[in-house]
């Protein structure tokens, strides 16, 4: 921006030719005012007064980046990079204290914006939207469907019916719990799942979502979610999900490292499917930190997710992508 609200006319005998090389040494080539005097054959005190002069007839003008800008344009940058409708950062890195909670209220917020009276909101389960969740401020009413069944495990990141009670609770809306396992042995178990009568009234409200919240399991030797661990998966999924490259998940469905769905594990899912989720309008993935960068990219070039909120550290990370993810990647399939 230039320091003045109005800029001077310039005097005959200024030289603008002269004023701008000058400028340029100093402010984009980091000379000092001696080096330059040195080459241009000037006094230094020529040189401090041309300086002077080009900030003030606006051959030179200072711009103050503000952090915000900084922010939106790494927003902006993700978003063209992977063809996403919104992305919002955390500026609190992942792994710093409040960088777990930073990352919901961020979320929560771009929830408060956009839940209108009348909507149909669905919500995953995990730790990173238990935050989100409890981030929310009163809206609504809006109507909170539970996205993915249960597993037989105490952790509590799989307590997503608790999420979607508390969902409702602030949002003021109806909460549609899904009593049914997440995976099932194959599709026709899933169909027969569907169809009882106390699963088919939530799972007939996935055709009106009209926001889904998820998070992104990562699925590394060194760092696993909550679904990975333990024996919340037999032994033959492990095994197919190695065999398949899987690097994580987003509402239970399992994507490798190309972003392609593992249709054959989609088909066994009772929650939400890939159709459903890719019907809904806005579609946020809330995740962060430097072991989740190699899912969420995947998770973004699947498709699933059409907003994107992170932490600024993940954030640079994925920037630094050039290779912006094409039609034909994001449809294909395993």
């Amino acid at each position: 921006m230039q320091l003045s609200d109005s800029t001077p006319e310039l005097p005959s005998d200024f030289d603008e030719e002269l004023a701008a090389t000058v400028s340029r040494l100093f402010w984009l080539d980091d000379q000092s005012k001696i080096e330059i005097a040195d080459q241009l054959k000037l006094s230094r005190f020529k040189v401090a007064r041309i300086l002077e002069d080009a900030r003030r007839y606006g051959i030179a003008r200072i711009e103050i980046v503000e952090p915000t800008q900084r922010i939106e344009r790494l927003a902006e940058q993700v978003r063209t990079t992977y063809g996403l409708r919104d992305v919002r950062i955390s500026t609190l890195p992942m792994g710093s204290p409040g960088g777990l909670a930073g990352l919901g209220a961020t979320a929560a917020a771009y929830l408060d914006e956009h839940v209108a009276p009348g909507m149909t909101v669905g919500v995953g389960w995990g730790s990173t939207l238990a935050e989100v969740v409890g981030h929310l401020s009163p809206s609504g009413p809006a109507d909170v469907l539970q996205l993915a069944g249960g597993f037989a495990s105490s952790d509590s990141d799989f307590n997503g019916a608790h999420l979607v009670l508390q969902a409702a609770s602030a949002l003021q809306g109806e909460p549609y719990l899904l009593h049914a396992p997440a995976l099932v042995s194959n599709a026709s178990a899933r169909n027969v799942l569907r169809g009882d009568e106390t699963i088919a009234r939530t799972a007939a409200r996935y055709a009106d979502l009209d926001i889904i919240v998820t998070g992104v399991g990562v699925r590394r030797a060194d760092m696993k979610s909550a679904l990975y661990r333990g024996n919340v998966l037999s032994t033959s999924v492990h095994a197919e999900l190695k065999r398949r490259h899987v690097v994580g998940d987003a509402c239970c469905h399992f994507i490798d490292s190309d972003g392609r769905i593992i249709e054959a594990l989609a088909e066994r899912v009772t929650g939400v499917s890939i159709d459903e989720i890719r019907a809904t309008p806005i579609r946020m993935a809330v995740a962060g930190g430097g072991e989740k960068e190699g899912p969420i990219r995947a998770a973004l070039r699947s498709g699933l997710p059409n907003v994107l909120v992170t932490d600024i550290a993940t954030a640079r990370a994925l920037s630094e992508s050039s290779t912006r993810p094409d039609s034909h990647d994001r449809e294909k399939s395993a």
